[in-house]
């Protein structure tokens, strides 16, 4: 039995793998949470077909199938891909998407786990993180500070933000704490996609410096994940 310290990406899955078919082998629930695992290309059309076209599949058995697919792409030797994929499974659980409120708690559950049993793993230097410069003040209007980011970065912040292993649930938080204001996030919101779309739409509404937004660097970003109550998260993204 692994300790918690050594807890795999696979040990926090297997520990719920009990719970999990009878959730998602619904068949509500499996097509939603299939279809959200193909858009994150965790599964193919052909593997969803090949579970649905199994004979005599009870809810139990159909979730059984999917639950072990899942497991067998979480168990690999590469940590950070484990960790990774991990990370998806809990994002597609907790979607808005999904309606059962059992199956949120799981993935709200797995992801607080698989945090804690890495956070003190770095995916940036050390020092990177602990040994930043200060930051000068940003400015109102016009981009001065060569630490600034921009609108060009969207996909560099979002990459930094998935390595940390921030939960794009928790978007509107992060952009409230970033400037944004709720009608900015209430749009967002209704504009039909999931936690990760939500998620995209507010750092590129924080890199366009709307609404309240003071400045666009590394450290405001990693101040406003902090104070979402995600530090783990927060001690992953780098101060520059």
């Amino acid at each position: 039995m692994a300790t918690p310290e050594s807890e795999t990406p696979a040990d926090i899955f297997q520990d719920k793998f009990g719970e999990i078919p009878p959730l998602i082998g619904k068949e509500a629930n499996f097509t939603t949470v299939t279809d959200n695992l193909f858009a994150k290309k965790l599964i193919t059309k052909k593997e969803i077909a090949g579970i649905t076209t199994q004979h005599n599949l009870d809810d139990n058995k159909r979730g059984s199938a999917l639950a072990m697919h899942l497991f067998d792409k979480i168990d690999v030797d590469d940590d950070d891909k484990s960790a990774q994929c991990l990370q998806k499974i809990c994002d597609v659980f907790e979607s808005k998407n999904v309606n059962n409120e059992e199956l949120k708690k799981i993935g709200a559950d797995m992801r607080k786990k698989l945090l804690s049993t890495t956070a003190t793993s770095q995916v940036w230097p050390t020092d990177a993180i602990s040994s930043a410069p200060p930051q000068p003040s940003e400015p109102t209007t016009t981009q001065t500070n060569p630490n600034e980011l921009n609108v060009g970065d969207v996909q560099k912040v979002l990459n930094a933000l998935n390595k940390a292993m921030f939960g794009p649930t928790n978007w509107r938080s992060l952009g409230l704490s970033l400037g944004l204001i709720a009608p900015t996030l209430d749009t967002i919101g209704r504009t039909n996609g999931d936690a990760e779309d939500y998620l995209e739409k507010t750092i590129q509404k924080w890199l366009q410096r709307k609404d309240q937004v003071k400045g666009t660097t590394w450290k405001i970003l990693k101040e406003a994940v902090a104070s979402t109550g995600d530090n783990a998260a927060a001690g992953r993204i780098p101060s520059h």
